[in-house]
């Protein structure tokens, strides 16, 4: 009677243990990152044509500026993923798209999403370095570090611990 129990408090506990449907998984881009914004919110975004799929980061912040430095670059810019206003999302399409998919006020109609993971939580850390400088101009690096992010959609869920969405430069002249 006492090795059934202990058998079956095993198999119980091992069952117990499963996480589920959380799968370990790299999404790698290539593309190089694309920007936009209106006001106060940004789009940075990267766009594989050869398998339809984007990869977009949509955000709100008074804080940052696409072609600007904040006054001390050594502090990462950090903003908290959520599920309404500030999302990475991954995107399979039936077709190619362009930037105007992202920066349109109103997407093209003829493009459908087959797949959509929206991240429900993690965390961005915006980085700047000097790439570069010249007499007359700053050329600086900028990089999209997220931590912790977790993808949610239909049937699925991704976890990424670390994930580099990648860097883009900017130049500023000198004054």
């Amino acid at each position: 009677m006492k090795k059934s129990f202990y058998l079956f408090s095993l198999i119980l506990m091992i069952i117990g243990c499963s996480e589920g449907d959380i799968i370990e998984n790299n999404i790698n881009f290539t593309a190089p990152l694309q920007n936009c914004s209106n006001g106060d919110n940004f789009v940075i975004f990267k766009i594989d044509s050869a398998i339809n799929q984007a990869i977009s980061l949509s955000f709100t912040s008074t804080t940052f500026e696409l072609n600007t430095v904040p006054a001390d670059i050594t502090v990462p810019l950090t903003i908290q993923l959520n599920t309404t206003t500030n999302l990475l999302i991954s995107r399979q399409f039936d077709t190619a798209i362009n930037a105007t998919y992202f920066c349109a006020s109103i997407p093209p109609a003829n493009v459908n999403v087959t797949q959509e993971l929206i991240s429900n939580n993690g965390t961005l850390s915006i980085n700047y370095t000097i790439a570069s400088e010249t007499d007359t101009e700053i050329v600086y690096d900028r990089n999209f570090m997220f931590s912790s992010v977790t993808f949610e959609g239909e049937d699925i869920e991704l976890r990424q611990e670390v994930f580099n969405l990648g860097t883009d430069q900017f130049t500023i002249p000198k004054p």
